[in-house]
C-alpha cells in the first residue's frame, strides 16, 4: 500500500502599492531606499502573520506585479528590489528560516498585469 500523495500548500499575499523597479532604485538616495525596503518588509511580514502562514522549509515564490496604469510599464523582473524586500518580510515573519538557496528554491516573475489598483502579489508555494 502506498502513502497518499500530499498536496503542496500555497499562499497568496497582496500588498497594494506599486512595486518599485531596479531603475528607480538606482536613482534613489540610500536613506530613501532603506525606508522603502523597511516599509515593504514590514508590510509582507504583517500580511504573512495575518494569513497565519506556517514555517515552510522550501518554497517557490512567484511575483506578480499589478499596475493600475500603463505609464512606464516595467520589464518582467524589473520589480526585483521590491520582491527581495517582500521575501525578506517572509523571513522576518518566520515563514522562512532564510532566503538562501536551501529554502528559496526558485524566484519567478510574471509580466506586469493591468488591474484596478497597483499591487505586488506573491504566490508562495511549498515544495515537498
Amino acid at each position: 500500500m502506498t502513502a497518499p500523495a500530499t498536496t503542496a500548500r500555497s499562499f497568496r499575499l497582496e500588498h497594494r502599492a506599486r512595486p518599485w523597479t531596479t531603475n528607480a532604485e538606482r536613482r534613489m538616495h540610500h536613506h530613501a531606499r532603506a525606508d522603502l525596503v523597511a516599509e515593504w518588509r514590514h508590510a509582507f511580514a504583517t500580511l504573512a502573520r495575518a494569513e497565519k502562514m506556517p514555517r515552510l522549509e522550501q518554497v517557490i515564490v512567484t511575483a506578480m506585479p499589478i499596475l493600475a496604469s500603463r505609464r512606464s510599464r516595467p520589464d518582467v523582473g524589473a520589480c526585483l528590489p521590491a520582491v527581495k524586500a517582500a521575501v525578506d518580510g517572509l523571513v522576518d515573519a518566520g515563514v522562512l528560516e532564510d532566503d538562501d538557496p536551501d529554502h528559496l528554491l526558485e524566484l519567478r516573475f510574471t509580466a506586469p498585469a493591468m488591474g484596478a489598483r497597483d499591487a505586488l502579489v506573491l504566490l508562495i508555494t511549498e515544495v515537498q
